[in-house]
């Protein structure tokens, strides 16, 4: 032992705290070492499970678009342009969330697929506008106004009845210069009928009759 620790108990002492000092500085380096292995091998597997989630994102997004084109290619030829239009939109929208939520993984491939797709339905709205457009219109059925049908009787005078202007009317097939029997004239006072006609007023000259809708305006001779 005074070999290995020679001089003063003093000396021994110091030397064999020398030795423990370097024999923890040691410990502690292999400590600080495992522990920074530690820290970048957790930092990397926080990498990569976010990796892995971003790239799920974008396989369930890709997939969700892929199947929203194969319904849209499924649709007849005679889909409205306003169904196009709507579907471009959402199309549009999704992609430009894609871009922005994946733009550290997207690679040029996916984007250039998904504006293919975009592309492709822009190409179909356009092909379904023209054949729209080239479409003949179905003529519309002339609506012709209905001819005004004489009224089956004529008037023939203007006369006082209790004090209150009257017309005589007679049947529109009897002659026009020929005599008429009584029985062939009938007197209407304003407010009475001769068949489907009412006599409305007496203007001047003018006799007025209506039925329904029709109005006719009589001249007294």
């Amino acid at each position: 032992m005074n070999a290995l620790f020679p001089g003063t108990p003093r000396s021994r002492a110091v030397a064999v705290f020398h030795i423990v000092l370097c024999t923890w500085l040691i410990g502690l380096s292999v400590l600080v070492f495992i522990s920074l292995r530690m820290t970048d091998s957790l930092a990397q597997q926080d990498q990569l499970d976010l990796a892995q989630r971003q790239q799920q994102l974008l396989e369930t997004r890709l997939t969700a678009l892929a199947e929203n084109l194969q319904a849209l290619r499924a649709l007849p030829q005679a889909a409205t342009v306003t169904v196009l239009q709507s579907t471009r939109e959402s199309l549009e929208a999704r992609l430009a969330a894609v871009e922005q939520a994946v733009s550290a993984l997207a690679t040029a491939d996916d984007v250039a697929v998904l504006r293919t797709a975009v592309e492709q339905i822009n190409a179909r709205q356009a092909t379904t506008r023209t054949s729209t457009k080239a479409r003949p219109r179905a003529a519309r059925p002339v609506v012709t106004a209905p001819k005004d049908e004489p009224l089956p009787f004529r008037v023939i005078a203007a006369e006082l009845r209790a004090g209150q202007r009257s017309v005589s009317v007679a049947p529109l097939a009897t002659s026009p210069s020929g005599p008429l029997s009584a029985d062939q004239l009938q007197p209407v006072l304003p407010g009475e009928s001769v068949g489907a006609w009412r006599l409305e007023a007496i203007e001047d000259q003018t006799a007025v009759f209506r039925s329904g809708e029709q109005t006719r305006r009589l001249a007294i001779p």
